[in-house]
Formats: structure tokens, sequence, C-alpha cells
């Protein structure tokens, strides 16, 4: 009786390094779609909101209608940039694990500030300037009249500005999740460590 080892089919199943590998290599993909897909709809929301809908309300309906439909829709798309900012935040979270020591580049962690800067934007116009703009209104407020106008105004421009700098780095991570797509399948790692072939000529 042969005591060999039988080769049987469980020799190819992959082993557990390779499967935690193709684990990895899978929530990377997910996690990476899913964040530019957040960023992207975060970005592009805010153009359509304060880009094209908000200079024809506030031109073409009368005043204080125009403010509170305003102040309506933009603290209605806070809830959803904040909701994008935790998706983001979760996002960083699994591919940094993912990742392993591949995401400690350089690329992968400006991707991470830039997270964390768009995210905490969201928490300052969510939380702070939408519900200051959204009162001043309700009392009447008009932009650049008397000392509260003043503040109304001044208010609008740090909610323009962040929406600016919102649209910016949401393209910028949508970017930079695509350019940092590194987690490779096991079976590239045994093509790099395959053996060159010897030169010809005696050994």
């Amino acid at each position: 009786m042969n005591d060999e080892a039988q080769f049987s089919e469980d020799d190819l199943a992959p082993s557990p390094e390779e499967r935690a590998a193709e684990r990895r290599f899978l929530i990377d993909r997910v996690a990476a779609s899913v964040a530019a897909l957040a960023a992207g709809a975060w970005a592009g929301g805010m153009v359509a909101l304060g880009a094209c809908a908000a200079p024809f309300v506030f031109r073409l309906a009368p005043a204080p209608f125009s403010g509170d439909a305003m102040s309506a829709a933009f603290a209605r798309f806070d809830q959803l940039a904040l909701g994008a900012a935790v998706v983001l935040l979760g996002a960083e979270v699994a591919r940094t694990w993912a990742a392993g020591r591949r995401g400690a580049g350089r690329a992968a962690r400006v991707r991470r500030v830039v997270a964390m800067v768009m995210a905490g934007c969201a928490a300052y116009v969510g939380l702070a300037l939408t519900p200051r703009i959204t009162e001043l209104h309700r009392e009447g407020v008009r932009r650049g009249e008397g000392a509260l106008g003043v503040e109304l105004e001044r208010v609008h421009r740090r909610a323009e500005l962040a929406g600016r700098a919102e649209v910016f780095l949401g393209a910028g991570l949508v970017v930079l999740h695509v350019f940092t797509l590194g987690a490779r399948r096991p079976d590239d790692d045994d093509d790099d460590e395959a053996a060159a072939p010897l030169p010809p000529g005696p050994r």
C-alpha cells in the first residue's frame, strides 16, 4: 500500500492567506465604488442646487418665499450631505483596512485627508450655517439691510464658499479613489514572485 500523500482537489483550493487577500481585494473595490458614488452625488447635487436652482429661485420668486424655499431645500440637502460624509468616512476605514501596508502611500493619505475635510465642511454647513440662514430668513431679514442683513450676507458668503469647496473636494475625491485602487488578487503576487529563467550557458 502506498503511504505517500495522494493528490486531491483539496490541494487546488486556495490557501487561507489567498482567501483573506481575495476578501480584502473585494472590500477595497466595493468601498471605493461606494465612496466614489457618494462623493460624485454630493458634488453634483451641490452644483445642481447652488449653481443652477438657487439663482433662478431668488431671481423669479419674491421675498420672503424665495428665501424660505431655498432654506428648506438646503436644509434637506445638508441631511444628504451629512449622510454622504458618514459613508465616505466608513469607506475610508474599510479601504485602509483592506489595503494594509499599501494604504500608507501618499495618495491614500491625501485621500483620507480630503475625505475628512469634506466631512468637516458638511458638518459646518449643516449644523451651523444653514440653521442660522434659516433663522434669519424667518425673521424677515434681507441680505445687506441693517445689522442682521449684513450678518445674513456674511453667512451666505461662507455657505457659498463652503459649497464651492465641497464641489472641488468631491471631484478630487472621486479621482483619488480611482487612482488608489492598488489592492491586488493573490494570483498577482504569484506572478511577481515567479523565478526568471536562467541565461544559456554552462552552469
